[in-house]
């Protein structure tokens, strides 16, 4: 005969096992949601203490960056330059400015394409429309092994002038004839009377997509 308790564990169901599948599927989903509550927090902070961010170009962007490209039509030939960039809270509390950071692409008229960090400001407590604010910009190469190891960042490129929206209007303060060579290669020496004043080229950032961009590199390749 039977036992209460041999009977009670015959006819309850098999517990069904958890498997890695679902625990995966779990962590993923938490993941998920830590993820959206972060860029959550984020967005509202950005909005809080740089509202203008939202408004770079002159219309309104839940994502607070501005992206625009570029030629700078120098002797050595044309360069096109990306730039990508945002508000940062980094920056000198001496001289209080509205800083920015980002990154930034060069393609050369040799067909090199540099991989650069963006650096700027803009004048301390911006209206939302930032149309007509002067602006500068910063960048220094980081691409490859000889830039990350070698401390050598060269090129670094200027850039300052005005916003006309949706687009910026610049010059780059003689930066192009400073790093770059007749050639239009990279200019690596150490000659102190190496030129630092020359030709001042020029350029208006065209606030546009990657792929424009990209397809302007490829077709200035000599």
């Amino acid at each position: 005969m039977r036992t209460p308790d041999l009977q009670a564990q015959l006819s309850s169901p098999p517990k069904v096992r958890r498997g890695c599948l679902g625990c995966l599927g779990q962590l993923v989903w938490q993941s998920g949601v830590i993820l959206l509550l972060g860029a959550v927090v984020i967005l509202a902070l950005t909005g809080l203490f740089y509202p203008w961010a939202f408004y770079l170009g002159g219309k309104f962007h839940i994502i607070p960056y501005w992206q625009g490209w570029g030629k700078l039509h120098a002797k050595s030939g044309d360069y096109v330059l990306l730039v990508r960039f945002g508000p940062t809270p980094r920056g000198s509390r001496i001289i209080p400015h509205s800083n920015l950071n980002g990154v930034a692409y060069l393609c050369t008229p040799r067909g090199e394409r540099f991989y650069m960090h963006l650096g700027g400001s803009m004048r301390p407590h911006l209206n939302l429309s930032t149309d007509r604010e002067a602006i500068g910009l910063y960048m220094d190469n980081w691409s490859g092994l000889h830039a990350q190891f070698s401390g050598d960042h060269r090129p670094s490129i200027q850039l300052s002038g005005h916003w006309q929206n949706p687009d910026l209007v610049m010059d780059d303060h003689g930066s192009i004839f400073r790093e770059f060579r007749p050639d239009a290669t990279v200019y690596r020496g150490h000659d102190p009377n190496h030129p630092y004043n020359g030709e001042t080229v020029p350029i208006t950032l065209l606030n546009a997509p990657y792929p424009d961009f990209d397809a302007a590199c490829k077709a200035e390749k000599r």
